[in-house]
């Protein structure tokens, strides 16, 4: 399943590493095929409480407010994919949370917008209250299998080739958590920077992500991030820079950060005595 996703072992033994989002979504898709079901992500977005998302949910659940947990929601989503979109708009006196990507859908992509849809609507009930629904729900595509009704209640369902979004009223975005302990909120520290936005940004990130002794070969790095070794070496040399310099960039920085952890030798014992 693996090899059939284009998924090289190397990168699923990195969990800090990235790999192209049409290919995780192809694997998705190939997982949901071997169980024969076509809502795998919706499953286990339904099963996945805020508590076991790492340290991203650790962060999410300290939200105080609705609309501070949407804001770092979206935050974090964009410090962990690219290529695909989350924001907030207005549509009168609703807010809608739009997700977006510039490709066609494929099987994979649909199982994985529900995951994000069954996560984020779930965590929202957690300021509404349990029997919350969206007020309308889209879909970029059209289900072929019937939705659990009990999990999206009452909302208004429609299909808009491309488009997947959810409305509430506005005025839910001052509603607090129910049942949370008084935590701080987080501060700015708290919170992941965006990925890169450029090319030798996304390189560094991946090559920071994969070396561990040797150096990651550099048709690794190219497949990582959906892209052929000429590609990328193309690329780079636009931003007037090269693979090497940029291993070289995360060597010395990797040395930099172990010599600040290092406890510092006292060399007055290496001094001549009279």
């Amino acid at each position: 399943m693996r090899k059939r996703a284009g998924t090289r072992p190397e990168l699923l033994q990195q969990t800090a590493a990235g790999i192209p989002f049409k290919r995780a979504s192809r694997r998705i898709e190939l997982t949901g095929q071997s169980l024969d079901t076509e809502q795998l992500g919706f499953q286990v977005g339904c099963l996945t409480p805020i508590d076991v998302l790492g340290p991203y949910g650790r962060i999410l659940a300290r939200a105080l407010t609705l609309h501070q947990y949407l804001q770092q929601g979206i935050g974090l989503y964009r410090s962990i994919v690219t290529g695909q979109t989350v924001w907030l708009s207005a549509n009168g006196n609703r807010v809608r949370v739009n997700l977006m990507a510039p490709w066609t859908l494929s099987p994979g992509d649909c199982q994985a917008r529900l995951n994000f849809l069954a996560i984020t609507i779930a965590n929202i009930r957690r300021f509404t209250g349990p029997l919350w629904s969206p007020s309308e729900l889209c879909f970029g595509f059209n289900p072929r299998e019937p939705l659990p009704m009990d999990v999206f209640g009452d909302s208004l369902l429609v299909y808009r080739p491309g488009r997947t979004y959810f409305e509430f009223p506005r005025t839910l975005l001052h509603l607090r958590a129910r049942n949370s302990k008084m935590r701080p909120p987080p501060g700015p520290a708290d919170l992941p920077e965006p990925l890169p936005s450029d090319l030798a940004g996304l390189v560094e990130l991946q090559i920071a992500s994969l070396l561990s002794g040797r150096a990651p070969p550099v048709d690794l790095i190219a497949e990582s991030l959906g892209t052929s070794r000429r590609s990328l070496q193309r690329g780079l040399a636009q931003q007037g820079i090269s693979y090497t310099d940029l291993l070289t960039k995360v060597r010395l920085r990797r040395a930099a950060e172990w010599l600040e952890r290092s406890e510092k030798p006292d060399r007055r014992s290496d001094m001549p005595t009279a």
